[in-house]
């Protein structure tokens, strides 16, 4: 079932609709391309255990995550995600984003972002945090646009493979 259907900059029809375990091997291929890439994600190495894969999809449907793939001509470009906190933190949700590369500067990712805010304040989530790398400037610049604010730093906590570093910055926004 399709949540949303919305049109990027370039006419793209993308369907957005929440994930299911059926979509993880599609979506595995997709997110390898950007961890490929590496320049966006905590990960070094790519996905290859799907069992591995279908438990955390499993864990994460228990644990309150909601996931939202982008589909352009049915197949995925990119997914979000908000993750609840737990215990004292339970009024906090984090918030997670990957785009296929010839699908960024279109517009999706403010779009998905935005969703997640209206998704996350509907929900009763009182705060959304995330944390980006000091050098993808581009997802700064969405985040802030969506209403996220700077509210710290981690001095070179990122050591890409190639032994340059970056600043992670932790994001929020408050939703009341």
């Amino acid at each position: 079932m399709v949540y949303k259907r919305v049109t990027l900059k370039d006419g793209h029809i993308v369907m957005l609709d929440w994930l299911k375990k059926s979509d993880l091997p599609e979506l595995v291929q997709v997110l390898n391309s950007v961890i490929r890439e590496g320049e966006y994600l905590f990960m070094n190495n790519e996905i290859t255990d799907m069992e591995e894969e279908r438990r955390w999809y499993e864990r994460g449907i228990k644990n309150g995550m909601l996931y939202l793939v982008a589909r352009v001509g049915g197949k995925i470009v990119g997914g979000a995600s908000i993750h609840p906190r737990t215990d004292k933190q339970s009024h906090v949700v984090g918030f997670g984003i990957f785009i296929q590369e010839s699908y960024r500067n279109l517009g999706l990712g403010t779009r998905l972002t935005r969703e997640f805010v209206e998704i996350a304040g509907k929900r009763g989530f009182e705060i959304l945090q995330l944390s980006v790398y000091s050098t993808n400037m581009r997802a700064f610049h969405v985040y802030r646009k969506c209403g996220y604010r700077e509210c710290g730093r981690f001095t070179r906590d990122i050591k890409f493979l190639d032994g340059k570093y970056a600043d992670r910055i932790l994001m929020e926004l408050l939703l009341n």
